[in-house]
C-alpha cells in the first residue's frame, strides 16, 4: 500500500540524449508549426477583409439579375439565363482572390454552376420558397415577373456566395492549369443553400427585393 516515488531519472535521462541529439530538427519542427499557425491566422484576416469588399459586388450583381429576369420573366426560371453576368461576377470574385480567371473559364465556371444547382433542385426549391412568401401579400404576389426576379437575385447570391466559400479554400491560382473540383463545389453550394434557407433572411430578402423591383410599393409585410 506504500506510494512509491516516481523515478524520473531515466525519464530525464533519455530526453535530455534526445534534445541534444536532435536539438536542430526539434527548433525547424517548432518553427515550422508557428509559421504554419502564422499562415492560417493570416489567411483568415485575409479573407475577412475580401469578404467586406465582395459583398457589395455580390448584392450588385444579384440586383441586375433581378432586372434582367424582372423584365424579361420565362415560365420557369433557369439560372443560365444570366450566365453572362455571372461569368463577370465569377471574374471579379476571381479576381479578389487573386485567381486569374479567363472569361472563357468564367462562362464556363457560370454554366456548371447553373446546371449544379438545376441538377440538386436549388432553382426549383429557391422559386418555391419566394413564390411562397410572395403569396401571403396579394398586392406583391400579381406583380408579373415578380417571382422570377426575385428568385434570380437569390440564386445570383447563392452563386456568388458559393464561390468565394470555394475560392477561399484554394491555394493554387486557376490559371496553373487547375480545373474547378466538381464534387467540391457542388457540397460547397448544397451547404451555403442550406445556411440560407432560413424563413426569416428569406422573408427579408424578398421584401429587398420587391422593394428594388417595385419602388412604388412603400411597404410590404409577409406573413411568417
Amino acid at each position: 500500500m506504500e506510494q512509491r516515488t516516481p523515478d524520473v531519472e531515466q525519464l530525464t535521462a533519455n530526453l535530455a540524449e534526445i534534445f541534444t541529439l536532435e536539438k536542430q530538427q526539434l527548433v525547424w519542427a517548432t518553427t515550422m508549426r508557428k509559421a504554419l499557425l502564422l499562415k492560417a491566422e493570416a489567411k483568415n484576416l485575409l479573407n475577412g477583409i475580401r469578404r467586406d469588399r465582395i459583398t457589395p459586388i455580390i448584392e450588385q450583381y444579384q440586383w441586375i439579375a433581378a432586372g434582367a429576369a424582372f423584365a424579361n420573366p420565362v415560365p420557369a426560371l433557369d439560372i443560365l439565363a444570366t450566365a453572362a453576368i455571372n461569368a463577370q461576377l465569377v471574374m471579379d470574385l476571381g479576381n479578389i482572390y487573386q485567381q486569374k480567371i479567363s472569361l472563357e473559364q468564367a462562362q464556363t465556371v457560370a454554366g456548371t454552376m447553373g446546371s449544379l444547382m438545376l441538377k440538386l433542385g436549388l432553382v426549383e426549391l429557391s422559386t418555391k420558397a419566394v413564390t411562397g412568401i410572395l403569396k401571403t401579400n396579394a398586392a406583391t404576389f400579381i406583380a408579373g415577373g415578380l417571382v422570377e426576379g426575385v428568385s434570380a437575385a437569390y440564386l445570383t447570391r447563392i452563386a456568388g456566395l458559393s464561390l468565394v466559400e470555394y475560392l477561399a479554400q484554394q491555394e493554387v491560382a486557376l490559371d496553373t492549369g487547375k480545373v474547378f473540383n466538381l464534387d467540391q463545389l457542388r457540397q460547397v453550394l448544397s451547404n451555403v443553400f442550406q445556411q440560407n434557407q432560413q424563413m426569416a433572411f428569406l422573408q427579408t430578402f424578398v421584401k429587398q427585393g420587391v422593394k428594388r423591383l417595385l419602388p412604388e410599393v412603400k411597404s410590404v409585410e409577409f406573413v411568417g
